[in-house]
């Protein structure tokens, strides 16, 4: 998997089947925008490894949004593994929420959200950059939107 570095304030990673980008448009806020078809344990592994870091250089609650609109399904391993990371992160979020548009991704989201107690869902992108925008300002900042890139 390539990654680019940071550029625009996002960080980016590519494969053949698709790619991630990380934005933090806030100290408490991370996005992570997945395009492409399919999210797979390669993906998974990075996603981990960014929540990690991100979660280790906050004190406080997180607001973490994954924007999956453009995915239309990820890996039983890959959701395993994210969902395993909700478990752990429960006592520091916020909230977590999902951008999506397949019904199969829905599908999943809704299954992990059983499991973690609460999964804010969103199918319309107005909304979820309205929630992001939100979570930006909670704490006194000033929402800029994900650059292009």
């Amino acid at each position: 998997m390539l990654s680019r570095p940071l550029t625009n304030g996002t960080r980016t990673w590519t494969s053949p089947n698709g790619e991630l980008r990380q934005w933090n448009p806030a100290p408490h806020v991370l996005v992570l925008r997945f395009r492409g078809a399919l999210f797979e344990a390669e993906f998974a592994r990075v996603a981990v490894a960014v929540i990690n870091e991100f979660a280790a250089s906050n004190l406080g609650k997180m607001d973490i949004f994954h924007d999956w609109q453009d995915m239309a399904l990820y890996t039983t391993e890959a959701r395993t593994e994210l969902t395993e990371l909700g478990l752990r992160l429960l006592t520091r979020l916020n909230s977590l929420n999902v951008l999506f548009s397949s019904n199969v991704v829905e599908m999943g989201v809704t299954m992990a959200s059983i499991t973690l107690g609460g999964i804010r869902m969103f199918n319309q992108r107005e909304e979820f950059e309205r929630a992001i925008q939100q979570a930006v300002e909670a704490r006194g900042g000033t929402y800029t939107p994900l650059p292009p890139g």
